[in-house]
C-alpha cells in the first residue's frame, strides 16, 4: 500500500512542477499557483506541502530523497508486472527521477523533480538550486 501510495504521490509530484513551469513561465508566482490550486481543486497535503516546497525551491531536509522515491516507482513497476498489468505513467516517473538522480538531486527531497522543467531564475545571483 506504502508503495503505491508514493506512486500517486509521485504521480502528483510531476504533475504539479509541469504546471508551475508553465504558469512561472507565463508570469505567474508559484506561490499563488500552489495557494490557488490547493485551496480549491486540489486541497491536501501532497499539493500544499510539495508543491511549497517546488514554489520555494527548497528541498533539504528531503522528507523522502528522490533517489528512495524512484526505488518505490520501480517497486510499484514491478507489483504490476507481476500481475500482468502495466502502470504507463510510471515510466515517465522513472525517466524523470533518473534524470534529476544523474542531475543531483538525489539526495534532495523528491519534489526537486520541478527542477528539471524550465522555470524562470531567482535570487540575486541567479542560482535556481536552493539546496
Amino acid at each position: 500500500m506504502k508503495v503505491l501510495g508514493n506512486y500517486l504521490i509521485a504521480s502528483a509530484i510531476q504533475s504539479l512542477g509541469e504546471v508551475m513551469s508553465v504558469g512561472e513561465g507565463a508570469g505567474v508566482e508559484g506561490a499563488d499557483l500552489v495557494e490557488l490550486l490547493s485551496s480549491t481543486i486540489f486541497p491536501g497535503p501532497v499539493y500544499s506541502a510539495y508543491g511549497a516546497l517546488m514554489a520555494a525551491r527548497t528541498y533539504q531536509p528531503a522528507g523522502l530523497s528522490t533517489e528512495l522515491g524512484r526505488k518505490d516507482l520501480r517497486l510499484a513497476l514491478s507489483a504490476a508486472s507481476a500481475q500482468g498489468q502495466q502502470l504507463p505513467l510510471g515510466a515517465v516517473l522513472e525517466s524523470v527521477f533518473d534524470q534529476a538522480i544523474d542531475a543531483g538531486y538525489a539526495g534532495d527531497d523528491w519534489a526537486s523533480v520541478a527542477e528539471l522543467r524550465p522555470r524562470p531564475q531567482v535570487g540575486p545571483t541567479g542560482d535556481d538550486r536552493n539546496r
